[in-house]
């Protein structure tokens, strides 16, 4: 699916999840994915030093994200509150980084991680898949301006983000810059300690 229109990719996706087998196969559909610059316009919000998280879409059983990128930014290691999650790299380049769990890690509090699988880096047309098996990751831009384009099969309000040096975890919860493409103002919806994941 090459080309495509954001607002066909959405369409595509709802009906998709509306038929037998749901969301099965989403990643080889977005396989080679990229969405005409024009759909994504009202999406595209930058901020330096930071990524952003933008709504597309969401309802009870689908969430759509574009996440913009700026230069040498990582998100924190996170996993996806149970979800499924696939995600395509519409530009730049980025270094993948899967971890494995190893001992808790299923709710805040101890959280032992393996060494880090990494791979990349990978650029426009590249599909990551978290399921529940193998959720937990770390994304790293290794290029400006990144976006990519994001699919979880619920919504996700929060996450449990990892330090793997304390051997910890703690549920944080997320936030967008904008929604439907209007900015969001910094006060609304902000957390004690905003993460944009």
């Amino acid at each position: 699916m090459a080309d495509a229109c954001l607002r066909e990719f959405v369409r595509m996706l709802r009906a998709r999840r509306s038929s037998p087998g749901g969301l099965a196969g989403v990643d080889a559909s977005m396989a080679g994915l990229r969405l005409e610059p024009s759909s994504l316009k009202p999406y595209l919000h930058f901020l330096p030093g930071r990524y952003t998280r933008n709504l597309v879409h969401r309802d009870e059983g689908l969430e759509i994200i574009v996440n913009c990128w700026s230069p040498g930014v990582s998100s924190p290691i996170h996993d996806h509150d149970g979800q499924e999650c696939w995600f395509s790299i519409q530009r730049g380049q980025f270094l993948l980084e899967n971890y494995p769990l190893l001992a808790g890690g299923t709710g805040p509090g101890m959280a032992r991680l393996g060494a880090p699988e990494r791979v990349g880096p990978v650029g426009a047309g590249h599909v990551d898949f978290r399921d529940t098996g193998a959720p937990i990751h770390r994304v790293c831009s290794t290029s400006a301006p990144g976006v990519t384009l994001h699919v979880y099969a619920g919504p996700v309000a929060s996450c449990l983000v990892f330090d793997p040096r304390r051997s910890r975890c703690a549920a944080h919860s997320l936030r967008y810059h904008s929604i439907f493409g209007r900015p969001v103002r910094p006060d609304e919806g902000r957390t004690s300690q905003p993460v944009y994941v």
